[in-house]
């Protein structure tokens, strides 16, 4: 994306609210103006319950009663998460279409990201108004040298840890298989998708894409490379299991250095579900990649790649 944000106006909004915050004035501007609505406000906590993210869920119908009142005929592409299908009881993977069993999502806000592509669902099907939600996996860091990784996400806590330690777990609790996605490959997905860098009718813009990795790795590739990067500080390659004891036995005195001491329960919920039988889950990618070349052209996370990251959280 380009710095240059000269033609780009900024406007604060509460979506919870039926003019979405805006006031009369700046509503009906957009309303004669708006060609596409991208909906990536949502607050990502995985411990709160699904009732707590109701003027989020809210907030997805009011901006289907904008589309509705839009001059033009507008798509809304909502930015989901694969947090609604983490409890998918098939190998098979997970197709690009509706699901609605709740149990699927597990989670309060896998939940709240489900009932919001139910709304467009039933939106699309009983007032016309073209709506594609795509369920985004994991985001990486970027490609290019500029910004990072966020520190406080798990993958990257689990790293700034394992230096404190000494240890690197040999798999994650989350299966073998990574197949993240760069940050800017996930924003050119949905730009993809939105009709803005593809070409696509808005009437096709509907229905569900996967933003994963179809190119995969695995992490037995990607750990020797953190040893490696991280030689005489990474000591040991460990199981998952050795390296969250450890990290138990760690305590919490030194977050700054230690981060997923922190995170320790949400470590012990992975684990608890990988020994279940619930690892990794697979995703069908067929209609994506025909409607997004960014997707279409993605190569596996790379040790280039892995060692930029390393470079830019700078543990």
């Amino acid at each position: 994306m380009a710095a240059d944000f000269a033609k780009v106006d900024f406007v604060g909004a509460d979506l919870s609210l039926p003019d979405l915050g805006l006031g009369p004035a700046r509503y009906d501007e957009l309303l004669a103006r708006a060609d596409r609505v991208i909906h990536n406000a949502w607050p990502v906590n995985f411990n709160i319950s699904v009732a707590s993210f109701e003027p989020h869920v809210r907030g997805v119908r009011h901006l289907v009663d904008f589309a509705a009142r839009a001059a033009k005929r507008v798509p809304v592409v909502f930015v989901s998460s694969i947090s609604t299908v983490m409890a998918w009881p098939s190998a098979a993977p997970v197709p690009e279409r509706r699901i609605d069993d709740l149990s699927v999502a597990g989670l309060g806000y896998g939940r709240s990201k489900l009932a919001g592509s139910l709304i467009l669902d039933a939106a699309a099907a009983r007032s016309g108004i073209p709506a594609a939600s795509v369920r985004v996996g994991q985001i990486a860091g970027p490609r290019g040298r500029a910004g990072v990784w966020n520190r406080q996400e798990y993958l990257p806590s689990l790293i700034a840890s394992s230096v404190h330690l000494g240890l690197l777990p040999s798999h994650l609790a989350t299966g073998h298989e990574v197949d993240w996605t760069p940050v800017e490959d996930v924003a050119g997905l949905i730009l993809d998708v939105a009709g803005v860098t593809a070409r696509h009718a808005v009437a096709d813009i509907t229905g569900y894409f996967h933003a994963v990795n179809p190119a995969r790795t695995t992490w037995a590739e990607l750990a020797p490379v953190l040893a490696d990067y991280y030689r005489g500080r990474i000591k040991k390659l460990v199981s998952f299991e050795d390296w969250l004891a450890a990290l138990k036995r760690s305590g919490t005195a030194d977050l700054d250095r230690n981060p997923a001491a922190k995170l320790v329960d949400m470590y012990d919920g992975m684990l608890r579900a990988f020994q279940a039988g619930h690892g990794h889950v697979n995703f069908a990618m067929e209609r994506t990649m025909s409607y997004s070349p960014t997707v279409a052209r993605l190569g596996p996370i790379t040790p280039d790649l892995l060692r930029n990251w390393c470079d830019q959280w700078n543990y």
